[in-house]
């Protein structure tokens, strides 16, 4: 698999990042959540991140640091509800989706709590954490290489450098491409594919056991 195309995947199974194409939709008849993909007009890029970060001052005041060159990678600050919220917010005003900032509010919440319930059982079940160092690897090598024109569009709005899109604002995004490269081997030899079982079956029961492992040692 390229570097172009491990990207791109990585983006589709991990993140509602703004230069994917995945949108949390909320169905008309419940509060249930499904995965859409979509199209995007990234002609309004610019004009739909302003209009998030005039929303959103939190997400300004990020910026700012990492425009200052002081803002630190840490482990433990990487995840942030504000940043899943703002990537969703963007998402929902390019695609002109009616969510409510409540609603999106909500599963950014869950999304970030998503997060570091995985890194709590990837180290508890099977003692497995990660490290900076494997962080900046793992970008250096699938993540800054990729310069495509919507990542540059994205970048630019956000007035960041690309690399400091990579390393730093979309971070959080590659902490857990990084653990699940790691936890993956090991939950798939746990519980082996069975026979008949389609891939896509297979990778959704296989998330479903990995985090049931939080259940268990509830």
């Amino acid at each position: 698999m390229t570097a172009r195309n491990r990207f791109h995947l990585i983006m589709i199974c991990f993140t509602v990042l703004i230069a994917g194409t995945l949108l949390i939709k909320q169905t008309a008849s419940s509060e249930q959540q499904k995965i859409e993909t979509i199209g995007i007009d990234y002609a309004s890029m610019n004009q739909s991140v302003e209009k998030v970060l005039k929303d959103m001052p939190e997400i300004a005041k990020e910026l700012a640091s990492i425009q200052s060159g002081k803002h630190e990678n840490q482990l433990d600050q990487s995840f942030s509800t504000s940043k899943t919220e703002f990537r969703l917010r963007v998402k929902n005003n390019l695609t002109e989706q009616e969510h409510s900032s409540p609603f999106l509010r909500g599963i950014a919440e869950k999304q970030t709590e998503h997060y570091q319930d995985a890194l709590d059982i990837a180290e508890e079940a099977y003692g497995i954490t990660v490290t900076e160092d494997e962080i900046d690897a793992y970008i250096e090598e699938n993540v800054s290489t990729i310069w495509d024109a919507e990542k540059r569009k994205y970048a630019k709005s956000l007035q960041l450098t690309l690399n400091e899109l990579d390393y730093q604002f979309d971070r959080d995004v590659y902490v857990m491409n990084v653990l699940w490269e790691r936890v993956l081997p090991i939950v798939m030899q746990e519980f082996p594919r069975k026979r008949g079982e389609s891939g896509q079956a297979y990778g959704k029961r296989l998330k479903e056991e990995f985090f049931s492992g939080q259940e268990d040692s509830v």
